[in-house]
């Protein structure tokens, strides 16, 4: 049989089982193959064609379908979305929405009035598709779902949309999906191959999952770095669906995943979401029978980390469901069974997923409307106090504003004070910002606010059993997100509502500052942190003089901090006060004018230990063996937000390129570099270290730093603690008295500590070494993996920060009790001088996934202070 024609007619075979209509053969609405030139399976739909197809649904029954733009993609393609209902619905949904938004606020909106408008509203279904740009059945999927749902002699489909509206949002991420389909398409025969190696099959880095900054944009939800969370997360806000789903692709060999998720589950999930997705799973299930699919439910994909496609959704009342369907990469798969799985095949699961998820949604739209006016009034009448945000005590304050604002984009009321008041026994300053928990996202605020969300107590004690016996644990993704950790700023839960007044803060992310009123006659001082740093890379681009000085002082009888920025006017252009007023209101930075340089206590502005600022040129290891998370996260942190140029060099040509350009160069965390550097590329980024160039290594790139042969770093990775203190083992027989002897027998002896899955952990800076200058005192660290290193003797550079002691490492999250012991006391930021260079390695990620906002200063102190701290050359 072609292959053209067996995608067709599995498609066929599906719509009958499902009850669709003979409508299925009429020109209205149009077939897929007369708008795009092929059937659904037959060939991947670019995303244009995807648009293309929903555009002509709607010329055909404007009626029945709206559209819309929510955002552009970094690569300027726009992302839609379409909502379908009945025509009476369509012609309503100003006013659909507007009562979805009265039943998600119970002060306004009484048990009345809420019965009367749940009465009179369906209930809004979200389907979102293909947030990974290589997972690509869901949006050929959602192609199909829309032409029934549109088709007006389809009784069965007309019926599910008295009850509901659906809107679709079928292309996430297009920019990662077009990557996807040209990799797949150059390396396509005359015939799909579905063999594991051909090349169609086989993705080069960075592979089409990501958007085009490399952001996985399912993990992004919260923290809304990316234009396409941004845009889709406020039309969330906007319409507040009953039901949103995040469709995906897993690996090969699996079959298809729904609802109910495994164990661990978030504790604040609204106890009747839970129900809710059990009555969609067993719908599910049944048509799943049905039609002859496989499926599987609760054993992989928990519902713990906040920050997914249909995890943040559900803090906000919906049933949020992610799933999953074996992929077949391309339009042809062998299975290691040996079976034969085809993208037609792939499209069938999407497809029977998304017309029963309808169907449930239409036969419970009262239940669902009614548990998510219910969510909302449990969210008001069950909180009880407050989180306080300190950014009067915040070493920070801009992070703290920051958080603030992507507080209100996830939906919290946040009031910043306009008085000094006191709550939990402690005094707070007018501008601390307050989020009262009687709202109606109280759950949303207690898993982002919370320092920590524990993970089930037995299912902990399921994952022990599972390391004794050698088996790795079934934590999906972090235990550890608390925001103000994250962050860096003090935060309080208190048990009662502070009583000040607050004003309501808005979702802008930076708080424009004003110039601090006095004579500039000298200059200016910056102080450091996020915003002093922002105000710092645009001067430079500005092409002001900048100095650091790194160390406290007090200059007309006012403390400066370490770090802090000094614009002298002597060499300034003439315009100076009218750009600092501008960059300083663009970064938010605090900026104090200087009527004089005499300092009465540390370091002289004019001294050498105010260092001069350059503006440095950056390269970066781009592709294999970087992870593309890693290299996309530290270039959107430099670009996106410090505006800051990087050149992206593909990793191999580091081996022989001139690099005396570049002062700073970043080796993003990845796998074997010496591999693909080789020994005479190590060699020649160690001879450009030493002639004065500064050498970053992030996360596991420390790998390569600190591997004897590179000679550039004297610490080394190390190896697990076994259970035994590693005692030497003879090769003769041994006795084994005891079930502890066996575990401790068969426990590690040598290898690495067994992984992490993410924890916020407690560090200490040394704010005398440059790297810490402007740096808190304190840190919150994600730690993951199974990576640690040695600390440096002080004769071999130094430990600028380094984890807390055994009993405080901990500060959000699981982390093993062997991990606990071996992590305390072991460095996170090393420095050490190597010939005329400077090499910075970084063990953990310091940049990841652009939400570490309390470690972004140290990591741009290493980019922007570290070439001041060599004798080499110091750039532009």
């Amino acid at each position: 049989m072609p292959y053209r024609r067996r995608a067709a007619c599995s498609l066929l075979a599906l719509s009958l089982t499902l009850g669709a209509a003979p409508a299925l053969a009429q020109q209205n609405p149009p077939e897929l193959l007369a708008v795009v030139g092929h059937d659904s399976g037959e060939r991947i739909t670019r995303s244009a064609d995807v648009r293309r197809y929903f555009e002509a649904l709607r010329t055909a029954n404007p009626d029945r379908m709206v559209m819309g733009d929510y955002a552009q993609s970094w690569e300027g393609r726009p992302l839609f979305w379409a909502a379908v209902g009945s025509p009476r619905n369509i012609a309503r949904l100003d006013a659909i929405k507007a009562a979805t938004n009265a039943l998600a606020d119970p002060r306004k909106t009484s048990p009345e009035q809420a019965r009367a408008l749940i009465n009179d509203t369906p209930a809004i279904v979200w389907m979102a598709y293909s947030v990974h740009g290589n997972e690509i059945s869901p949006a050929d999927a959602a192609l199909i779902a829309a032409r029934r749902l549109t088709d007006s002699l389809d009784a069965e489909a007309q019926g599910w949309l008295e009850n509901v509206v659906v809107v679709f949002v079928p292309t996430q991420n297009p920019d990662g999906r077009e990557r996807f389909i040209n990799s797949f398409e150059a390396g396509l025969g005359a015939q799909p191959n579905g063999d594991p190696l051909s090349a169609e099959r086989a993705e080069p880095w960075p592979s089409g999952r990501f958007n085009h900054n490399l952001f996985d944009l399912n993990r992004d939800w919260f923290i809304q770095s990316q234009p396409e969370t941004q845009g889709h997360s406020a039309l969330i806000r906007e319409w507040r669906p009953q039901v949103v789903v995040d469709s995906h692709e897993m690996g090969t060999d699996s079959s298809f995943f729904f609802p109910p998720e495994a164990q661990p589950l978030n504790p604040w999930i609204y106890p009747p979401i839970l129900d809710a997705r059990e009555r969609f799973g067993r719908n599910t299930a049944g048509r799943f029978d049905q039609a002859g699919l496989d499926y599987f439910t609760r054993e992989t994909f928990d519902a713990f980390y906040p920050g997914y496609g249909d995890g943040w959704p559900a803090y906000f009342g919906a049933v949020s469901m992610t799933y999953e369907q074996g992929s077949s990469r391309g339009l042809l798969a062998r299975r290691s069974s040996g079976e034969m799985l085809t993208y037609a095949d792939t499209v069938k699961g999407h497809l029977t997923a998304t017309l029963s998820t309808i169907e449930t949604a239409a036969r419970d739209r009262e239940k669902l409307l009614s548990d998510f006016y219910a969510f909302h009034r449990d969210g008001i009448s069950g909180g009880r106090g407050a989180y306080v945000l300190s950014r009067s005590a915040a070493a920070d304050p801009a992070a703290a504003d920051k958080l603030a604002g992507l507080l209100v984009r996830s939906g919290l009321e946040v009031g910043r004070a306009t008085a000094s008041f006191s709550a939990c026994g402690q005094s707070y300053q007018a501008g601390d910002y307050v989020v009262n928990l009687s709202q109606p996202q109280r759950r949303m605020a207690e898993t982002l606010l919370a320092k920590d969300v524990p993970l089930d107590p037995k299912f902990l004690a399921e994952q022990e059993a599972r390391r004794a016996r050698g088996l790795g644990d079934e934590i999906y993704d972090l235990t550890g997100w608390s925001l103000p950790l994250l962050f860096n700023v003090p935060s309080q839960r208190c048990t009662g509502a502070p009583s000040v007044q607050t004003a309501a803060v808005g979702p802008e992310l930076i708080r424009p500052a004003a110039v601090a009123s006095g004579d500039a006659a000298y200059g200016y001082a910056i102080h450091p942190g996020t915003a002093g740093m922002r105000f710092l890379t645009a001067a430079l681009t500005d092409k002001l003089p900048v100095r650091s000085v790194e160390e406290p002082f007090t200059l007309d009888g006012r403390a400066y901090p370490g770090g802090t920025f000094i614009v002298p006017r002597a060499g300034s252009p003439a315009d100076l006060d009218e750009r600092v007023r501008r960059l300083a209101a663009g970064s938010g930075a605090q900026v104090t004018p200087l009527a004089t340089s005499w300092v009465s206590s540390g370091p002289s502005v004019g001294s050498d230990k105010a260092t001069v600022i350059a503006a440095p040129r950056v390269a970066m290891a781009w592709d294999d063996p970087t992870e593309p998370e890693s290299a996309g996260s530290i270039r959107h942190v430099l670009e996106r937000e410090y505006g800051w140029p990087v050149t992206a060099v593909r990793t191999r040509r580091l081996a022989n390129a001139d690099l005396s350009r570049y002062q700073v160069l970043i080796l993003p965390s990845g796998g074997n570099y010496e591999q693909i550097l080789g020994e005479s590329g190590v060699a020649n980024l160690r001879a450009w270290v030493q002639a004065g160039g500064v050498l970053i290594g992030v996360g596991s790139a420390s790998r390569l730093l600190t591997d004897p042969d590179s000679k550039l770093l004297e610490s080394r990775r190390e190896n697990a603690v076994s259970g035994d203190g590693d005692k030497d083992k003879k090769d003769g027989g041994s006795e084994i008295a005891t079930d502890a002897e066996y575990m401790a027998l068969t426990g590690h002896h040598g290898g690495a500590p067994d992984p992490v899955a993410g924890v916020l952990a407690s560090a200490v800076v040394d704010n005398e070494h440059w790297l810490g200058a402007g740096v808190a005192p304190t840190l919150s660290v994600m730690v993951r993996g199974s990576d640690i290193y040695t600390p440096l003797a002080r004769d071999q550079g130094t430990n600028v920060v380094r984890l807390a002691g055994p009993d405080q490492v901990l500060a959000s999250g699981q982390l093993w009790a062997e991990n606990r012991r071996q992590l305390a006391y072991k460095p996170v930021a090393m420095a050490s001088e190597v010939g005329r260079g400077q090499v910075v390695a970084f063990t953990q990620d310091v940049t990841m996934r652009a939400f570490l906002e309390g470690l972004k200063p140290m990591f741009l102190n290493a980019v922007f202070r570290g070439p001041a701290h060599t004798s080499g050359t110091k750039g532009d």
